[in-house]
């Protein structure tokens, strides 16, 4: 019996051994350690072995600097492109603040990263919905003097920051920036109404003007760039949580919703923010200029005019590990209902658009065209066609503006808008390069009829035909049949039957102009052969003329042009056959044929 004591101790004592084993391999990968005193070099530390080790999740800008001239640090983690907002540390003794951020960024992106939940939140969906913003420290100048006192400032200095500490040289219950400005009471938002001291001072004292201070103009410039949908001032203490800035309506009633639940999680207590004088304070200003959902949350028990214990870090902690993921949940619902809504609207818009504008194009290009003499392009359905074209490209502009993930229904309404002034184009160069073709025809038909063929009409015929094929193919994308019916019965037909009449001409054009230059060269004997070819497309011409239809023409100037042509050439080589030489240039001719 006690051997089995023994052995079940053992056992006790090694799974006892395997959990802390087990604890201790899992905070080894974490990268922040909170359960201390927290400083500015050991935060910049920390935020660049994060941004190191989730270089696809994690990102830093340095967003401005202090009074000091240190560098006030922003930390985004995830992917989405809705945002929201959290900040930490703008009074100096509450530090602890920055510790509760700096655990948020490492916790949530390792669980981002292992794919983990968060008291049920899946960390991973909301990180890629959702981009969550960090200024974990705010006012790096007074943190630095309310924990390590003067030693980090000129000594230029040290005089006055005595004197605004009332004449302390024990700065642990500072709270200001280090010019003794209030950041926290600093912000535009009944400032104006904020009572206090007068003068620079370690607590309280708001500033000559609003907005004076320079980390609440940075905080004021990155919260307009980033554009959050809530945002989270963490403070301490006293665990309470400030939410009720004066909403109304919905508002009201939406954002007392989401303080409700933030009191549930955190367990802190819903209160006015009368202790603030009403004003000043970051979540005043965005609650009442920003218009959306703000929260003040003081972490900790009241610690009274100092920093709270790090020994209380681990019960902070525990109470507000989700409230980042929390905001970040509420946040994107928030934007996606907004991103949703303006996405219909603009869709909305574009179907009343092409119902009253875009849809009469069609009548254009289609439903009102019955016979080929309405085969026109009006100086209205230009005007018309431009601006469409302009609409196009305004709502291009809107649907640009939109979240990639909202621009489908708008982008599938200006769909057909486009393929309205698509159909547009296509009958637009369909009639263009039809009359364009009637013109190049008609030119060529003018040398037939009044018979002055010559080398530019027979550039001109070759053209001719290659135009009518490329405006076949213009005319072939044009929307309806009717119209593509009738477009050929003008353009495309005359010219059919002109070709068709016309090719024996042309061949025989070209083939006197073969002869005559053999003639010329005294090749007779090539000259003879051709004109015997020449018989035969003269008989064949004869034939299709005789069989053709009533369509095809007969170029009566053209046919006196060429016989005149012809009969020239023969009295040419009659001549020159006659000659008593003329074997002799035959033979020579036949000598050169051979040699070749």
């Amino acid at each position: 019996m006690p051997n089995l004591c023994k052995s079940f101790l053992s056992i006790l004592m090694l799974a006892a051994g395997l959990l802390v084993f087990s604890d201790s391999t899992k905070a080894a990968s974490y990268l922040v350690n909170p359960n201390k005193t927290y400083t500015y070099s050991t935060m910049v530390s920390d935020i660049g072995q994060l941004k190191k080790a989730y270089p696809d999740l994690v990102d830093v800008k340095v967003i401005g600097t202090s009074e000091y001239g240190r560098n006030i640090y922003a930390v985004s983690l995830g992917k989405g492109d809705s945002t929201v907002f959290l900040n930490g540390s703008h009074h100096a003794r509450e530090w602890i603040t920055t510790n509760v951020n700096m655990n948020m960024i490492d916790k949530y992106a390792y669980a981002y990263k292992n794919n983990s939940k968060i008291n049920g939140f899946k960390v991973r969906t909301v990180l890629n919905n959702t981009t969550i913003w960090f200024v974990p420290m705010v006012n790096p100048d007074g943190v630095t003097l309310q924990q390590s006192g003067l030693k980090n400032f000129p000594k230029s200095t040290h005089k006055q920051l005595i004197k605004m500490n009332n004449g302390s040289k024990n700065f642990k219950r500072w709270k200001a920036n280090g010019k003794g400005i209030d950041l926290n009471r600093q912000y535009n938002a009944k400032w104006k109404e904020i009572k206090g001291p007068k003068s620079p001072s370690f607590k309280n004292y708001k500033g000559k003007t609003a907005a004076s201070a320079k980390e609440t103009k940075v905080i004021l410039a990155f919260t307009n760039n980033i554009d959050p949908e809530m945002a989270v001032a963490y403070h301490s203490s006293g665990e309470i949580l400030f939410w009720n800035y004066q909403q109304s309506g919905v508002r009201y009633t939406r954002e007392y919703g989401y303080a409700k639940k933030l009191g549930s999680i955190t367990g802190y207590s819903l209160v006015y923010p009368k202790s603030f004088g009403g004003g000043g304070g970051f979540s005043d200003w965005f609650s009442r200029v920003e218009k959306k959902p703000a929260y003040t949350i003081e972490v900790a028990p009241y610690a009274g005019e100092t920093h709270v214990p790090i020994k209380k870090f681990p019960s902070i902690w525990k109470e507000n590990s989700i409230v980042g993921l929390y905001i970040a949940q509420e946040g994107f619902k928030l934007y996606d209902s907004r991103e949703t809504a303006a996405s219909k609207l603009l869709a909305k818009k574009i179907i009343a658009y092409n119902t009253k504008t875009a849809s009469t194009l069609q009548q254009a290009y289609g439903n009102d065209i019955t016979s080929v003499h309405q085969l026109v392009v009006s100086n209205s359905l230009n005007k018309k066609y431009k601006n469409v074209t302009a609409e196009i490209k305004k709502q291009e502009k809107l649907i640009a503006k939109l979240p990639e993930n909202y621009r489908s229904k708008p982008k599938t309404a200006l769909g057909k808008t486009k393929t309205y002034l698509t159909n547009t184009l296509a009958y637009m160069n369909g009639i263009s390069a039809g009359d364009s073709l009637s013109e190049k025809a008609q030119v060529v038909i003018n040398d037939f009829e009044n018979g002055t063929i010559n080398s530019n009409t027979v550039n001109s015929y070759q053209k001719l035909k290659v135009n009518m094929t490329s405006t076949k193919t213009k005319l072939s994308k044009m929307k309806y049949s009717h119209v593509r019916t009738l477009a050929k019965t003008k353009y495309i037909v005359p010219v059919q039957d002109f070709t068709a009449s016309a090719d024996y001409e042309m061949k025989r054009y070209q083939l006197l102009l073969e002869i005559d230059k053999e003639a010329a060269n005294k090749r007779y004997r090539e000259a003879r052969e051709k004109m015997s070819k020449l018989q035969e497309l003269n008989t064949a011409s004869t034939a299709f003329k005789q069989n053709a239809p009533k369509r095809y023409k007969t170029f009566a100037a053209t046919e006196e042009f060429l016989l005149s042509m012809q009969n020239r050439i023969e009295q040419l080589l009659t001549e020159a056959e006659n000659q008593p030489d003329s074997s002799i240039d035959i033979q020579k001719d036949e000598e050169v044929d051979r040699a070749e």
